[in-house]
């Protein structure tokens, strides 16, 4: 049996960050959940923003450091002739004259410190720690160990005054699954934070800490998380079908978004004043939704941990996990992030919040569809007036003539809902099942 952890465990030695973001959760805090829910995370920012602290922080004191000294991560620095099949996960046995996998396969953690230094061929070396396996001579093996692997990478991107690094591919991005961008002024340390840094020597570099190892702990933790997320509230779950089916919609061709997105959108009649909100982000892919549901699962099991009385809402939660892992995703309209200097994780926050207004105006409907399915009803058509709200069906012929039925379930609307009553018969479906 293992112990559970305490959130003091999980105190970083060096890196400082109590910007708070969420539920009473910092940056540090971000980062932490990533690595309780096994969700791979990309560290962007400038050079001396402390990512690669950060990371080596999370390597040494959680991780114990190196595989070959008796921990269980493994560290690359990315250049261009990166090989990590041969330097790293292979070695030539001279006796057989063949190369063989080394114990390096089971380390649970594997930090790509710069990752773009490495061009985009040297990068694909790196898509199979991010899934988890490695391919190797016609076999696929799975990594880490317990059921764990974690990716973490770093990264300078995006403000045009780098030198020797290379473009991010989609896929690759795809397989870092929440992004914490500490050039974004919502993420940076605070005074205090920057205050605390100077108390101690001085010292410009990466600071190695000595080793500790809660790898079996965070093993445990992450299975903890992923057998919650089977217990999705109907917030949660109304929330998450919001996202991936809603942002599907395109008004203008009267179905999904395809290859005409956004081009499409430059002269669409619902897009008259340039900012509807189909126009500037798509829907997100199923890995995608997956690490939503993941990470949000693990943002909540922290901020119990840290503080057990905390009240979390869940759609406030399920959109923060959003906001964290769809940024960098190839979700944004690439126009209006030329508008906003390609500043991802500002345009996805300012999307969120549109996103969460949309929402609000109609949640109430959605819940209450939801909620009654759960009973066996089909509830699609309401009344409301004032502080009076309800199934319009269930009204008496008399009131019915009161008031007019609301039904709010299309996609003639910039987020479709026409996903809500598929979702309500399905749910009223899977109870009469489990009922038989």
């Amino acid at each position: 049996m293992v112990d559970k952890l305490e959130y003091g465990e999980l105190d970083l030695p060096v890196y400082q960050n109590s910007r708070e973001v969420f539920a009473g959760l910092t940056v540090s805090d971000l980062a932490k959940a990533t690595v309780l829910g096994g969700v791979n995370l990309f560290l962007a920012g400038d050079t001396g923003t402390g990512k690669t602290q950060l990371a080596t922080d999370i390597y040494q004191v959680y991780f114990a450091g190196n595989k070959a000294e008796g921990g269980n991560g493994i560290f690359i620095r990315a250049h261009p002739d990166v090989d990590i099949y041969n330097e790293i996960f292979t070695k030539l046995n001279i006796d057989r004259k063949q190369r063989e996998t080394t114990p390096s396969l089971e380390a649970r953690v594997f930090i790509a410190d710069e990752i773009n230094r490495a061009p985009p061929m040297g990068q694909n070396q790196f898509l199979g720690l991010g899934d988890g396996k490695m391919d190797y001579s016609g076999r696929s093996i799975s990594l880490g160990g317990d059921g764990y692997s974690l990716l973490i990478a770093t990264a300078n991107i995006g403000n045009g005054e780098f030198r020797g690094t290379f473009d991010m591919d989609k896929a690759m991005l795809n397989r870092l699954h929440v992004a914490i961008d500490l050039d974004y002024a919502p993420m940076k340390p605070t005074f205090e934070d920057l205050e605390k840094i100077k108390a101690r020597s001085a010292n410009p570099n990466v600071i190695t800490s000595k080793p500790k190892d809660l790898s079996s702990k965070i093993a445990q933790a992450k299975k903890d998380i992923s057998e919650a997320t089977k217990a999705e509230d109907l917030e949660t779950r109304a929330v998450l079908n919001y996202l991936q089916h809603g942002l599907q919609n395109c008004q203008r061709y009267k179905g999904v978004k395809d290859r005409v997105w956004p081009m499409g959108c430059q002269d669409c009649s619902h897009n008259t004043a340039g900012n509807a909100l189909c126009s500037l982000i798509k829907e997100p892919a199923p890995r995608t939704m997956e690490v939503v549901r993941l990470y949000a699962e693990s943002l909540r099991y922290l901020a119990k941990l840290k503080n057990p009385v905390v009240k979390i809402n869940s759609t406030d939660l399920v959109f923060k996990a959003f906001e964290l892992t769809g940024a960098y995703q190839g979700l944004l309209n690439q126009a209006e992030l030329r508008k906003h200097y390609g500043h991802n994780p500002k345009l996805m926050a300012e999307v969120i919040s549109k996103l969460r207004e949309d929402y609000k105006g109609v949640s109430d409907f959605i819940l209450a569809s939801l909620s009654e399915a759960k009973d066996g009803r089909r509830v699609v058509k309401f009344f409301k007036e004032g502080d009076e709200f309800g199934p319009y069906d269930l009204l008496s012929e008399e009131k019915r003539g009161k008031f007019k039925p609301i039904f709010l379930y299309e996609d003639n609307r910039p987020v479709g809902l026409s996903w809500v009553p598929k979702l309500t018969d399905l749910i009223i479906k899977q109870n009469k099942k489990s009922e038989a």
